[in-house]
């Protein structure tokens, strides 16, 4: 190439830096701007690069990043519930933390898990499938030692569970599951139940090694110790749910109250105190028929007396009833809820 420029060149580069560009970083050739590379992709000189990622066309993502935005939300839910309920239970102050929600292979995870660990199989009936509660064997120990009057240390080499050791984390991977229950109440009605309990993962089949998995991942932090805990959904277990865990979906369910909600709130009105009035009936008079009342005058009523009377709360009609006296006691027997306020009748 000659080092000589030629006069349409040096045209050129004046026009570059009179219109303010770079001449360095300019093409002169317009047939020039885009490169091709070795692996069939373009890239422009001067234009902005686009973003590339990996994509694996063996593990495609069966999960969409909204529903798996969806599962992080309601296992933050999880974690805040499930630390309340183990710092009761172990009667020292427990965190626990979302770590990660992550979508993998059956066989990926397995391959994850220590030998031997502390494994729970459980289904969430009415869903078909089961799922895997796993729990770190140092964190195990941990919470046996507390629970058996220690100061909370973990064992120096990991061994299989003893049967009274297991009957104890039994009662603990129930409370995780009720409270996993309560979070779940937003998606569906489920009923955790626990099947199996093992301590191979080599032995636990509840999906094909390529099957796609979600996996929950949680860190369980104490005074004196810190471990992993791990809840393990098959794709297949969640397939039917699926669409519930879309955004739109997860918004609504959280405006409405649940059962637990609802029973909450009622528990907590149940000790306020409300005033409750009985309107007999209404007249009007003029000043100075009002001026002239003696002891003994009948005053007329817009009521008939048989007709019902108006019973208020804070003022607002709410129901009807009818007077009597229970004892040497006025009492009002309530005959009718008032859809609506009657018209008037608060005036």
């Amino acid at each position: 190439m000659s080092d000589i420029l030629s006069q349409e060149e040096v045209d050129a580069l004046l026009n570059a830096v009179s219109n303010g560009d770079d001449p360095e970083l300019g093409s002169v050739d317009s047939e020039e701007n885009s490169v091709e590379d070795n692996s069939g992709s373009y890239e422009s000189s001067t234009g902005s690069e686009k973003s590339l990622f990996l994509y694996d066309f063996r593990r495609p993502d069966r999960v969409s990043k909204d529903q798996m935005r969806t599962l992080q939300n309601l296992h933050e839910g999880f974690a805040r519930q499930f630390s309340t309920s183990l710092t009761n239970f172990l009667r020292t102050f427990v965190e626990i933390e979302l770590v990660s929600v992550d979508q993998l292979t059956y066989s990926e995870f397995v391959m994850s898990i220590s030998n031997p660990s502390c494994i729970y199989v459980f289904k969430m009936e009415p869903l078909e499938g089961t799922a895997i509660v796993e729990i770190n064997p140092s964190l195990v120990f941990f919470i046996i030692d507390r629970l058996f009057g220690g100061q909370g240390r973990p064992s120096e080499q990991n061994r299989e569970l003893t049967l009274i050791e297991r009957n104890v984390i039994h009662r603990i991977v129930e409370r995780s599951l009720s409270d996993l229950r309560d979070i779940w109440e937003h998606i569906g009605s489920f009923n955790p139940k626990i099947e199996a309990y093992e301590t191979n993962p080599q032995f636990i089949q509840i999906a094909p090694p390529g099957e796609t998995v979600i996996l929950i991942s949680l860190e369980v932090r104490m005074q004196n110790a810190s471990g992993l805990m791990s809840i393990c959904f098959p794709y297949l277990l969640l397939e039917s749910v699926i669409n519930n865990l879309s955004g739109d979906n997860w918004m609504a369910s959280q405006s409405s109250p649940t059962d637990e909600t609802r029973t909450m709130l009622e528990e907590e009105m149940r000790d306020i105190d409300l005033t409750l009035s009985t309107l007999i009936g209404k007249t009007s008079l003029k000043i100075r028929d009002l001026l002239q009342l003696q002891h003994g005058d009948v005053l007329c009523l817009n009521k008939h007396q048989d007709s019902d009377l108006i019973v208020q709360v804070e003022g607002k009609t709410k129901m009807a009833g009818r007077s009597g006296v229970i004892g040497r006691k006025k009492a009002v027997k309530i005959t009718k809820i008032l859809e609506e306020e009657v018209p008037g009748c608060d005036e």
